[in-house]
């Protein structure tokens, strides 16, 4: 049962970012989007990914892969869309 929530929080987390990348792609808009949250974004799942595979669990491991993405994307997109 508590890899099922595992489980469920990695998907949620997985795909939590995917609405704002879509959002700032398609409108060439971010100047909301702060740049300290991308920063600790991309820290944070650098972390959390280290985390998993030192522990090793990899579950934690592949479901921070994607915020990781996203950050580098949104973080492109910020500096492109200034």
């Amino acid at each position: 049962m508590i890899t099922f929530f595992g489980i469920i929080g990695g998907i949620l987390n997985t795909i939590r970012l995917v609405p704002q990348v879509y959002k700032s792609w398609t409108t060439k808009r971010t100047g909301d989007l702060s740049g300290y949250f991308i920063a600790i974004l991309f820290l944070q799942s650098v972390f959390i990914i280290l985390y998993g595979f030192f522990k090793p669990d990899h579950i934690i491991l592949w479901t921070n892969v994607s915020p990781l993405v996203c950050s580098i994307v949104l973080g492109f997109l910020k500096s492109k869309y200034k």
